[in-house]
């Protein structure tokens, strides 16, 4: 009669707990010492999802975070590589910002403009809290000092700016 999954499980988990201090060892001695315990801590979550029979459990394991090491240094070298990529000069024009096309320009010139209106249509104190709160990034506190009111009166007004902008871009959509 052969044993159930849930014991076999339990076994290899019993297995991986009287080896973790010599997995944290290979994965140290792999290179990746400072994320030994992380390593084996993802081997630990994965055994937890194991089926089936397994013949030589410890060397399951010892493969296990051979391979968990191997991902995490394609991870590192990837996410390396990407973010050289975007910090790289070379794919930046000259001015340092992306060229937009004609019809993004465009849009983006018509939205501020309607937004500019609705600004000017709420009038100050609003319209100016609202600037200086999301253009300026004074905090909501020292707008209150600024403008002699009540923070839950600047929060009042922020909500109204708010309200109108999200009412523009629901009119859009």
């Amino acid at each position: 009669m052969e044993p159930s999954s849930d014991i076999q499980a339990a076994g290899l988990e019993a297995v991986f707990a009287e080896m973790r201090p010599a997995l944290i060892r290979r994965a140290s001695a792999m290179g990746v010492v400072a994320d030994a315990e992380d390593v084996v801590q993802d081997v630990w979550l994965k055994i937890r999802n194991a089926e089936g029979p397994i013949a030589n459990p410890q060397a399951y394991l010892l493969r296990m975070v051979y391979t968990a090491v191997l991902d995490r240094r394609r991870g590192a070298k990837r996410t390396a590589a990407r973010d050289a990529s975007w910090q790289s000069p070379a794919n930046l024009p000259e001015d340092g910002l992306e060229p937009a096309d004609a019809e993004r320009k465009l849009i983006a010139a018509q939205t501020l403009a309607e937004v500019e209106a609705r600004l000017e249509a709420i009038g100050d104190p609003a319209a100016a809290i609202f600037r200086r709160h999301r253009i300026d990034g004074v905090t909501q506190r020292l707008l209150a000092v600024e403008f002699g009111m009540g923070l839950s009166t600047i929060e009042k007004h922020l909500r109204k700016v708010y309200a109108a902008i999200l009412d523009l871009s629901e009119g859009r959509a």
